[in-house]
């Protein structure tokens, strides 16, 4: 039931641990910034294909207290997923740990834009060679747009989600 005099609908925000804003803990506020916070978390699960509260260790704090930008590889060889290859160079490393780091700092305001997040994967991907073709828009734009409250949204063309894959939908008769 809504109160007709409540200019706003309070809800309880129920999320995993370990992904939600240290901020929201003190303001029960959630934020753009909030969003960015659990990215980073999910790009820190990427390196190290840890969850992120494993054996009461918080992958935020393990890497933060790893992190030795003077190494190779910033000192994190103990946290890098074995599968990602540490045999071989990492190509833009770096940028992707910093730019994680960035998106988990504990001050939503130290956070940058999700729509900053996007262009700097975008960046890493091509200096390490994954250029996308002239023909592909960017993404980050197209996210700026969406967020932007812009009418021409990605996906509100019908044909976007055609999941007949070029298929003919079948026909339904009547019994």
């Amino acid at each position: 039931m809504v109160d007709c005099e409540k200019d706003h609908v309070t809800t309880q925000v129920k999320g995993t641990m370990g992904y939600l804003d240290p901020e929201y803990y003190m303001s029960q506020q959630l934020t753009e910034k909030s969003d960015v916070y659990s990215f980073g978390v999910l790009m820190l699960e990427l390196i190290s294909a840890r969850r992120p509260l494993e054996r009461g260790r918080y992958i935020v704090k393990e890497v933060r207290n790893a992190l030795d930008k003077t190494k190779v590889l910033y000192g994190l060889h103990e946290i890098i997923d074995p599968a990602i290859g540490l045999a071989s160079t990492l190509s833009a490393f770096d940028k992707f740990v910093d730019m994680t780091l960035k998106c988990v700092e504990e001050s939503g305001s130290d956070r940058p834009k999700m729509s900053d997040v996007v262009r700097e994967i975008e960046n890493i991907l091509k200096s390490a060679g994954a250029n996308p073709t002239e023909e592909s828009p960017s993404i980050s734009s197209s996210y700026e747009e969406v967020s932007r409250g812009s009418s021409s949204h990605p996906y509100s063309s019908n044909d976007t989600f055609d999941l007949s894959a070029g298929l003919p939908y079948p026909k339904v008769y009547p019994k």
